[in-house]
């Protein structure tokens, strides 16, 4: 090293932890060695969880979550989890829904928390008292 001003680390995960506080170190880390992360982070702006391998955040003091579901849950929580979901293309576990009915007030009647046909009116919100 030419400069003595520079600090030199170990590994790449050292010089994340000791560097790069506000990152977090597994995505600092897997950054700096180049290999794809198979975790999930949440796009606030257009509400839906992305996979890290298909989609790298560009912001990395973004939060990352081990499953989609995680990510909907706690990431992007002003959308139930089955609309971040599917929102984010993922399948949703259980596409059941809770099978109570709610008010939908667009079309002035009470539909069922679930997907198809009636009386299934999609999935409530996390607003909608079920």
């Amino acid at each position: 090293v030419e400069e003595s001003y520079v600090m030199l680390h170990d590994s790449a995960e050292a010089c994340c932890q000791a560097e790069y506080q506000w990152i977090d170190v597994e995505l600092c880390t897997v950054r700096s060695n180049q290999i794809r992360l198979k975790k999930y982070w949440p796009d606030k702006t257009n509400s839906k969880c992305y996979k890290d391998s298909e989609n790298p955040t560009v912001d990395l003091s973004v939060q990352i979550f081990d499953t989609a579901s995680e990510c909907c849950k706690v990431g992007i929580f002003w959308l139930s989890e089955n609309e971040c979901l599917s929102a984010s293309g993922v399948t949703p576990e259980v596409t059941a829904g809770s099978s109570k009915f709610y008010v939908d007030w667009e079309r002035m009647k009470c539909v069922k928390d679930c997907e198809g046909a009636a009386p299934c009116g999609g999935f409530a919100h996390w607003w909608e008292y079920l």
